[in-house]
Order: structure tokens, then C-alpha cells, then sequence
């Protein structure tokens, strides 16, 4: 089986010599879709096989219509993946990732609260986020796109998380803690 990093660079590099390099919001849009299929959820969570599976951004979004393009015609475990986007905290309505934008950088500690342990992945790429209590935080470093994964707030939330997607992350918070 092919490495996840492969899987999802593949994509992107198989565009040939003239097609310049993704941007970094490419690359996370591709990130939000593997996620999808590299963290299980609890049964009471997945939607229906009519339902949606949701991808909510929260606050200033910086993908614009990249989202959608990636996300269009994928299905995760039978279901179509959506986007839907939230101004403000009360907006957010149900969903399975959670993209929390760098402009709700003051009201993370109310967002994660209201969150409370339901079953939602929550993302963000703010400096300190799974340390803060998210469970995948985007950064960059030398020009790639790296994760930290905070498995004890996972773990809160019922979520589990495949060692294919542990192996390309730096784990900021042990489960069981």
C-alpha cells in the first residue's frame, strides 16, 4: 500500500512540468478530503447514507472556491461531501470537520467550549491550536504543509485516528491523558 504522503501528493504532482506548484490552500483543501478518509468517527456521528458528509468553515475564509472544486463529486463512505461556511459560532450547525479560521483567533476557547466533546474534527492552522485544544493544526515549515495532531482532545471527542495520517504528524497531546 502505497504511503498516505504519496497518496496525497500524487494529485498534485501528476499535473506535468507546466502546471505550476499547488498553492498551499490546494494542499489543505487535499489534506480536509483525507481527512475524511484517515479518522473514523462514532456511529451516533456518521450521518445517514442520505446525509451529507459536512466540511464547515468558520469565520474569514482563506480557501475561497478551492473547497469546493476539491470536494466536488467525492464521497466518504457513501456519502457526498459538502461545504458550508459560518460567520460566526452559532452558524456552525452540524458537521464532521470544522475549518476554524485565523480570524476566530479570539474566540477559540468559546468555539472549542460550545463544541463540548461532540464529534467533530476540528482544524485550524493558528499558531498554538492543538496545543489550545483543536485536534489538527496546519503549519508550514520550509515551505511544506506539516500537522500537529493533539490525540488526547481526539480522543475527547471520540474520534480515531489512523496511524497513516499519524505517521506525517507531530503528536502535541497523548491519548489516555
Amino acid at each position: 500500500m502505497p504511503s498516505l504522503w504519496f497518496v496525497l501528493a500524487a494529485p498534485l504532482v501528476a499535473q506535468g512540468p507546466e502546471v505550476p506548484p499547488p498553492t498551499e490552500y490546494e494542499v489543505k483543501a487535499v489534506f480536509l478530503y483525507h481527512f475524511a478518509k484517515f479518522v473514523e468517527w462514532p456511529e451516533v456521528q456518521r450521518p445517514n447514507l442520505e446525509g451529507a458528509f459536512v466540511v464547515t468553515v468558520l469565520g474569514a475564509d482563506p480557501f475561497g472556491s478551492l473547497l469546493e472544486q476539491t470536494l466536488e463529486g467525492k464521497k466518504v463512505g457513501g456519502r457526498s461531501m459538502t461545504v458550508r461556511r459560518a460567520a460566526r459560532p452559532d452558524d456552525i450547525g452540524p458537521c464532521q470537520i470544522l475549518f476554524i479560521s485565523d480570524s476566530e483567533k479570539e474566540r477559540l476557547p468559546e468555539i472549542l467550549q460550545r463544541l463540548g466533546g461532540a464529534a467533530v474534527l476540528t482544524v485550524g492552522e493558528m499558531d498554538r491550536f492543538a496545543e489550545r485544544g483543536g485536534v489538527i493544526r496546519f503549519r508550514v515549515e520550509r515551505s511544506r504543509i506539516r500537522l500537529d495532531i493533539n490525540l488526547a482532545v481526539a480522543e475527547r471527542a471520540h474520534l480515531k485516528i489512523r496511524s497513516e495520517l499519524l505517521k506525517l504528524a507531530r503528536v502535541v497531546g497523548q491519548a489516555g491523558g
